[in-house]
């Protein structure tokens, strides 16, 4: 059987975190992966901000949610 399935890739802790479980594989069940590097779709919905917006953003998040510890 074979099946495509979409994954992240976490360096860091050297894992593959599939975007949800596999249907007829067991837990901790081994298995073969064949990895094909796919784009990554741009984020045109979120607006950039320059550094002085973006600090601007940050005190109001402090001020509403009362987080002190946030340095700005």
């Amino acid at each position: 059987m074979s099946k495509v399935v979409e994954a992240e890739y976490l360096a860091e802790q050297g894992v593959l975190k599939l975007a949800r479980p596999l249907d007829g594989i067991a837990d901790h069940e081994r298995v073969h992966v064949v990895v094909e590097q796919s784009p990554s779709a741009p984020r045109k919905d979120w607006p950039t901000l320059d550094e002085e917006a973006g600090r601007e953003l940050a005190r109001a998040v402090r001020d509403v949610f009362g987080r002190d510890e946030i340095t700005i």
